[in-house]
């Protein structure tokens, strides 16, 4: 997981100097230089990462917003390696300058902001950026020169966690037209923080700022755009492939800070939820799930205590900690806490909860038109004496049970006898003389298994389904 520690390096100086923000044109800061424009003020470290200030805010654009360079600007991943922007308290890493820091007047109010650094062995970056004044853009050129004497490829990134609005969190919006734009919106003033496509992207992200830089460290950003995340962070992507020994590559890359939202900026829906590869699918962070699907599906959340579940393809009990749909088949531990369990009731898409508690079961579903849901108690074997010393185990038994309490069509199954239900509170438990089925609240039917008969227990009632 990729963390801020190492822009908080710099955070004390900073706070100290909030005055030096506003540097004079073309003024140079320790490990830096600052191109100062109207409202757009770009600093540049030389090795990469940028920061951005506005007329009238202290505050950077990028995190940490009191540090020169913020948390964003260039990263690359080359084969296996990965050089990001920052490394746990070492910023930079695997980059050496090549060039000084330049600022070119180029007339009309446009300056560009030079510097070049060499990136792991392979690699030497030539980087401008390119500002005007009276505009909320700016255009960014890498050369990209492989300086080694083997081809390579390599994925580029233009990465970001944003402080949106002088705020560490904003909406997730996307422009999807041409030209695409990605990043985050600040609901106080509509003004918008991000990337535009210039160079043809790869991929693109805007999402928590972790999972940004995490993804592009790991399989790439995933095209998506979530309009919950709570610490905005936006990304974008290009893939060299093939770049031959002295061949250069250019890139070309535009940001949109403070500036108004293009035509056709929409806030995108949630995204879906998608299973991981043991078929689990976790909640956003709005703790919404889709519904259960029949004989598939069932939902559960955490209420009290610690629980593990573990799916069919697992043979680990993962911790439950948000709402998770787990498969039908799952083995879930309440034996130290309470879950809240959704399940299907009907054809037509109705759904039932229950809550259960202190045992370990196996979730399992009948299909038809009125489905059944079926918790089997699971758990280590009893241990029960035969001969003489079954009569010490009887007197006092080694259990497993199962705590119950709700509405809907759910069936507990013991060993020798099963409960049915439609609205109770009721527990079953397995014991060395039996299948003992106690009910606080309602009634609930009981199949014995060895008698092959039914029998309906009430309130403040029980019955043994005895073993023999």
């Amino acid at each position: 997981m990729r963390t801020r520690g190492g822009i908080q390096v710099r955070l004390a100086a900073a706070l100290a100097g909030l005055a030096l923000l506003a540097t004079p044109t073309g003024a140079q800061a320790q490990g830096g230089l600052m191109m100062d424009g109207t409202p757009l003020h770009v600093f540049a470290d030389g090795l990469g990462a940028i920061q951005v200030r506005v007329d009238g805010v202290a505050a950077g654009l990028f995190y940490d917003p009191a540090a020169n360079p913020g948390h964003a600007g260039l990263e690359i991943k080359e084969g296996d390696s990965v050089y990001p922007l920052q490394d746990g308290f070492s910023t930079a890493p695997g980059r050496v300058p090549a060039e000084p820091l330049t600022i070119v007047d180029n007339g009309a109010g446009t300056r560009t902001l030079h510097t070049a650094y060499l990136i792991g062995p392979n690699l030497r970056v030539s980087e401008d950026h390119v500002y005007t004044d009276g505009t909320t853009q700016i255009n960014v050129h890498y050369g990209i020169t492989n300086v080694s004497a083997a081809p390579t490829s390599l994925r580029v990134g233009a990465l970001a966690d944003l402080y949106v609005g002088n705020n560490d969190s904003g909406t997730g919006v996307i422009a999807p037209g041409t030209p695409l734009f990605v990043g985050g919106r600040d609901e106080a003033s509509g003004l918008v923080y991000g990337l535009q496509e210039v160079t043809p992207w790869s991929g693109y992200q805007e999402s928590d700022f972790e999972q940004v830089f995490d993804n592009f460290a790991g399989d790439g950003l995933n095209g998506t755009v979530d309009s919950t995340a709570p610490d905005n962070g936006v990304g974008a992507t290009w893939q060299l492939d093939n770049l031959a020994p002295g061949e250069t590559r250019g890139i070309d890359v535009r940001w949109l800070l403070a500036a108004a939202a293009p035509p056709g900026t929409i806030v995108p829906p949630p995204p879906t939820p998608v299973a991981d590869e043991l078929g689990v699918i976790h909640a956003g962070p709005d703790g919404v799930l889709p519904p259960p699907v029949t004989g598939k599906s069932v939902n559960i959340k955490l209420l009290r205590g610690t629980v593990c579940y573990t799916p069919p393809k697992s043979k680990k009990c993962i911790p439950l900690t948000g709402p998770v749909q787990i498969p039908v088949g799952s083995l879930i531990d309440t034996t130290k806490g309470r879950i809240a369990l959704e399940s299907t009731s009907d054809a037509a898409g109705g759904t039932q909860s229950a809550w259960f508690y202190s045992g370990i079961f196996k979730i399992g579903q009948t299909k038809g038109s009125k489905p059944v849901t079926e918790l089997a108690l699971a758990g280590p074997k009893l241990s029960c004496p035969k001969g003489k010393k079954a009569k010490v185990s009887a007197a006092k038994p080694k259990t497993k049970r199962l705590w119950g309490d709700g509405k809907g069509t759910f069936r507990t199954k013991g060993q020798y006898s099963s409960a049915t239900v439609r609205g109770t509170k009721w527990v079953v438990i397995d014991r060395c003389d039996g299948t003992l089925t106690q009910v606080k609240q309602g009634s609930v039917l009981v199949r014995d298994v060895k008698r092959k008969k039914n029998v309906i227990v009430r309130a403040g009632k029980q019955y043994l389904a005895r073993k023999k």
